[in-house]
């Protein structure tokens, strides 16, 4: 039988996990265990896994239905449920480096995407390339003042792809066409987790207005917030490394990449 042993992070959150074999099929206790772990800690790291394509994709269907990505090129080819992330030299660069910015993935559909795994098959070996940072929505909405919790509990926020304003050295790709497929959609300024009812600022890299607010004053008013959620007190940093599997919760954080620079 498999005996888990779960270690904390550095950082306000996020764990460890060792002493289970992904590769060999994941137990119906071992997969409630990692569900209820990964609400618990908002991140999780599967430490000394080697995963094929075949096994990394039952690992995720077992957390649920897989998003298929829109960029057919950027999947693998009989597994297009699987993106390929990588740094060779025809990758044109705003895909190479299209994650560095704050944001949770798909929250510019009206069904977001609940998790987020990456298995590492290559890591760079410059010590400052290669790391995911995530933001806990969560923590970041316990801290604000009450007169604010009070203030955006019912707020409805208006969400397209890229839209949200930038932070300092932030810079949201922009693609016309994907913004003109998927259009605009609504979703609650705090938005309660699906499963534990923990509450979090729902902002990502896609917020842009406040429903009933002009433009420029919905803007305007998002900007802070999505500042506050970054602060260091709410941010973890981890460099996933060769067999290993990072996954987050996307209705507790927000994440982005590092610059990497081309193979």
């Amino acid at each position: 039988d498999e005996v888990m042993q779960v270690t904390p992070l550095d950082g306000p959150f996020g764990a460890a996990i060792s002493g289970i074999d992904l590769a060999a099929g994941a137990s119906d206790a071992t997969m409630r265990a990692l569900i209820g772990l990964l609400h618990e800690h908002q991140a999780l790291v599967i430490l000394g896994q080697k995963l094929g394509k075949a096994e990394f994709l039952r690992f995720g269907k077992s957390w649920g239905d897989p998003i298929f990505f829109a960029k057919k090129s950027d999947t693998l080819g009989d597994f297009p449920e699987i993106i390929r992330i990588s740094n060779e030299t025809s990758t044109p660069e705003r895909y190479r480096d299209g994650a560095i910015h704050w944001h949770s993935d798909n929250s510019y559909e009206d069904e977001p995407a609940s998790v987020t795994m990456l298995c590492c098959l290559e890591t760079p070996e410059a010590q400052d390339q290669g790391w995911t940072c995530l933001a806990s929505t969560v923590l970041a909405h316990d801290a604000l003042p009450d007169g604010k919790k009070q203030q955006i509990a019912g707020m409805t926020a208006l969400h397209c792809l890229g839209g949200s304003p930038e932070l300092p050295d932030e810079k949201i790709p922009i693609f016309p066409e994907a913004i003109a497929r998927h259009g605009i959609t609504r979703h609650p300024r705090v938005m309660p987790h699906p499963v534990t009812g923990r509450k979090a600022l729902f902002t990502s890299g896609t917020a842009f207005g406040i429903e009933g607010m002009e433009i420029e004053e919905g803007r305007a008013f998002i900007a802070p917030l999505r500042a506050h959620i970054v602060a260091p007190q709410f941010v973890m940093s981890y460099k996933v490394i060769s067999r290993e599997v990072l996954l987050w919760d996307n209705f507790q954080t927000l994440h982005t990449a590092t610059p990497i620079e081309y193979s």
